[in-house]
């Protein structure tokens, strides 16, 4: 039994100015009415799913603003007002928000919105191009995109709104703002009743979310990287605010839900040895962090060690460690596939947890709970439905767990002498301090805090404390996540202003005038950095995941690094997946569950053969083709295009029985993308191929082929142009035609030819029952073949399989074609270059011997091959 410790992170950063009583931004509302709400409810669904909610108590006092009227939101004030009198400056902001919903999810399924958004973007002006209606228009379907799905199916005002479509008036639009926040009290509500029923656990975090490692002493962040470049403070300067924030979340906790909380999620999952002793001094049974981070306290970074209950062995909290790889997929990846799919890769990835052994496991898992949604079509609601269903109906490889009842599982505890410092990205802080502007604002709060103590003594009680609740706010993580080029958002000076203005504050409370050099702002005017990440709380890794070419110097060969590719489903037999659980995208009546179709062969009724981006490509055309060169190292980005040619509707039908029509079917839709990418100028060789079995590296047994083409040519390639070239120019012959010429000759290793095309065992074959198919005609590239050439190429490939399929039977298999190049391409190409089909049966695996030498074992010679697929000529024939 695998169980499942489902920890939702409900988090924002403390908007509000608690000066002017305003709310400068208005992320808590928005995500208020779409996640905050929505996440539990759609657990409830599911009684016997259970999880834990963590409620950052800044989050509940804000929401808390909206509910007593408090808030003031600055946004809703602007459009709350009537379109026709709002000036330059509240015209701004509204241009800073009202387009910044998801495009694909959120703005497109609004065919107004999706129409307004189009002339915002095409106009310099932005929202200022709008007249008074498209101006009402926009900011009611931007609080609409926001509505989560309860809201969308129950509440009567945005169902009326949401089928007008258009045309909205002033008194509509004030209507559901006050509609919106009247919903509000009902968020708690949701919270409490879960928890009574004991479907849920909640937890918290320390106050305003700071780094807590960081407060107790900023070397921690030295213990997590030796190389972090520090900030010039004192290692405690704000020591004190640590067990502020901690006492104040305890009893923010207890006041709003009647008891004390049992677990802890430290703010980012940052932790230390001494953060652990002083949360566990106020009876905090559990606390949770990354699997990095237990990784580096073990010393030993084997997967099965995520899977064991710990607990710290001087504090006698419990530990949980955050699988980062399955939450990862369900915060970045599982939203870009069909919600079955990843629900099924989600069952998957717990069967191989399960593999380890037949004990018990535990796996937590821990992300954000708001902003992985808006990526997910509805707001996330089909993938849930699909991966409660799945759990539902794997309750006896997997069950949902809450942390305090872990306790009782019949897993062994096993303890932990030291915490590794670190936090749930890389194990260390480097996403908080160590870079100039990071680095600048730990400086300016410890400047700020050398002045306070200098005048504290002379401000009352009422004023020292506000100041301090001003210190604490500025000490939240998320000011620090937007500095420098780790992530990025339009709004990145939005939360610089924020963090320096709870700074002003405290010179305001004191009756000083504010530095310079705090008004003076972090991020500079008009900044343009490539972020590592876009969303809020995307790993910091997650560009490792993009693929990369890199160049051996050593060896003289290009590696394509794809860590995406590891993530590919595969439902071969061995992985004993159930027929009823095995959904293959592939299958006639799932096209939905595939990336958009390019092209297909049939029509709008039914296919025959299909062409679709790679879902889990390695190349992509949405980057830019760039790299470098140095005296050790060349890297080039991952640009390029990776298609799949789906080759038949039906799920079981291999090549070895596929039909001349379906052999025919196949090529010519193969043609169709290798011209088409041709188009593409900064495209310069695509290669065509088809990976049959698990044994030559498909991960998925309905039968396909890929395209993958590439913005250069591969160096074993261009060095293969080159020996045909000069052996053109020195015997003014193709050197493949001679080939063919002495094999004929030779006539053993001859297979059969046709018209067009000759087939035999290459003489010097790498594998057992290898065999080449070579024009006979000048052709260089199947562009060129015309549809009796094509005809003949089929009649060919029909031949082996039949062939093959009565000599060995079914077996993996790899076919290669050799086109030539589009880079250098001409018709002079046709002269010393000639296509060709390699196919290569995978009868055995590759060793060690090969890998060293370069040189293949083949334990059947080309002959014997040859003769054996000829003396079923007769009958096939």
């Amino acid at each position: 039994m695998v169980y499942l410790n489902f920890i939702w992170h409900m988090h924002q950063p403390y908007y509000r100015d608690n000066l002017s009583g305003k709310t400068k931004m208005p992320w808590v509302f928005l995500h208020a009415i779409k996640d905050y709400y929505d996440m539990p409810y759609m657990l409830s669904l599911y009684p016997n799913i259970k999880a834990t909610f963590n409620l950052v108590p800044s989050l509940i006092e804000q929401i808390n603003h909206y509910i007593d009227g408090s808030a003031n939101d600055e946004l809703l004030e602007i459009l709350l007002q009537d379109a026709a009198t709002l000036n330059d400056a509240e015209l701004d902001i509204l241009n800073s928000y009202l387009f910044v919903s998801n495009e694909k999810n959120m703005i497109n399924p609004f065919w107004k919105y999706k129409e307004l958004h189009a002339k915002f973007k095409s106009s310099q002006k932005g929202v200022k191009a709008f007249d008074k209606n498209e101006i009402k228009d926009a900011q009611v379907l931007f609080l609409l995109s926001w509505c989560g799905n309860y809201l969308k199916k129950n509440n009567k005002t945005v169902i009326k709104l949401i089928s007008q479509g258009a045309n909205y008036s002033h008194e509509q639009k004030t209507e559901l703002i006050h509609e919106l926040i009247n919903f509000l009290p009902e968020i708690l509500k949701l919270y409490k009743k879960l928890f009574s029923s004991g479907q849920i656990e909640l937890s918290t975090s320390p106050y305003y979310h700071p780094i807590l490692p960081l407060l107790l002493d900023i070397n921690s962040a030295k213990d997590a990287n030796i190389d972090v470049e520090l900030p010039n403070i004192p290692n405690d300067s704000f020591k004190e605010f640590s067990e502020l924030q901690i006492t104040k979340a305890v009893d923010f906790f207890e006041q709003t839900f009647g008891t004390k909380p049992n677990g802890f999620w430290p703010s980012e999952g940052a932790l230390s040895e001494k953060a652990v002793e002083i949360i566990a001094k106020h009876d905090i049974a559990w606390v949770a962090t990354d699997e990095e981070v237990l990784y580096k306290s073990i010393k030993n970074h084997t997967k099965e060690k995520l899977y064991n209950f710990y607990y710290h062995e001087t504090y006698k909290t419990f530990l949980f460690f955050r699988d980062k790889h399955i939450s990862d997929l369900i915060g970045f990846e599982y939203s870009k596939l069909p919600p079955k799919i990843a629900a099924l890769d989600f069952i998957d990835k717990i069967k191989k947890i399960q593999s380890y052994s037949s004990r018990d496991y535990l796996a937590t898992i821990i992300l954000d709970g708001e902003n992985a949604w808006e990526f997910y079509p509805n707001n996330g609601e089909d993938f849930f439905t699909e991966l409660y269903k799945n759990l539902e109906k794997n309750s006896l490889l997997a069950q949902t767990i809450l942390p305090s009842e872990a306790v009782n599982l019949n897993i062994e505890k096993l303890p932990l002498q030291k915490l590794q410092a670190g936090s749930w990205i890389d194990a260390n802080f480097d996403i908080w301090i160590g870079k100039p502007q990071k680095n600048r604002a730990w400086e300016l709060l410890a400047s700020t805090k050398e002045d306070f103590i200098k005048n504290s003594a002379s401000l009352d009680e009422k004023t020292n404390k506000k100041i301090l609740n001003e210190f604490a706010i500025a000490l939240g993580s998320d000011w620090f996540w937007w500095y420098d080029d780790d992530h990025f958002t339009t709004l990145k000076p939005f939360f610089d202003n924020l963090f320096r203005l709870h700074l002003q504050n405290i010179y305001t409370l004191m009756g000083l005038n504010t530095p310079q050099i705090i008004i003076h702002p972090i991020v500079p005017k008009n900044e343009m950095v490539p972020a590592k990440c876009g969303a809020m709380h995307q790993p910091i890794d997650l560009k490792s995941a993009e693929s990369e070419f890199r160049y051996c110097k050593l060896t003289k060969r290009w590696v394509l690094f794809a860590p995406k590719r590891s993530d590919r489903p595969n439902n071969f037999i061995k992985k004993q997946v159930q027929i009823e659980e095995c959904i293959c995208p592939f299958d006639a009546g799932n096209e939905y569950l595939t990336p958009k179709e390019i092209t297909r062969i049939g029509d709008s009724k039914g296919w025959r053969a299909r062409v679709v981006p790679n879902l889990y490509n390695v190349l992509s055309t949405d980057i830019a083709p760039i790299g470098k060169k140095d005296d050790y190292f060349d890297v080039f980005s991952g640009f390029g295009a990776h298609e799949v040619i789906i080759e038949t509707p039906k799920h079981n039908l291999e090549m070895f029985d596929y039909s001349l029509e379906e052999f025919a079917d196949y090529l010519q839709i193969a043609k169709e993308r290798i011209v088409s990418l041709k188009y593409d100028v900064r495209l310069a060789y695509s290669s065509l191929f088809k990976n049959h079995g698990e044994v030559a590296g498909a991960s998925l047994s309905h039968s396909h082929s890929q395209i993958i083409a590439m913005p250069f040519v591969p160096d074993e390639v261009a060095e293969e142009i080159e020996q045909k070239k000069e052996y053109h120019k020195s015997y003014k012959r193709a050197l493949l035609d001679d080939l063919v010429y002495e094999e004929r000759q030779y006539e053993q290793n001859l297979i059969f030819e046709n018209e067009s095309f000759v087939c035999y065992a290459p003489y010097a074959s790498r594998f057992a029952y290898e065999v080449k198919i070579v024009a006979k005609d000048k052709y260089s590239s199947i562009t060129e073949f015309d549809e009796n050439t094509l005809l003949n190429l089929a009649k060919s490939l029909e031949l082996i399989f039949k062939k093959y399929k009565n000599v060995l039977d079914y077996f993996s298999f790899n076919i290669v074609f050799k086109n030539h190049p589009y880079e250098g391409y001409s018709e002079n190409s046709k002269d010393y270059f000639r296509f060709c089909v390699n196919i290569f049966p995978r009868l055995s695996g590759i060793a060690g011997f090969e890998i060293d030498s370069k040189i293949h074992l083949n334990s059947i010679l080309p002959n014997i091959a040859a003769n054996r697929l000829k003396e079923v000529y007769e009958v096939l024939s």
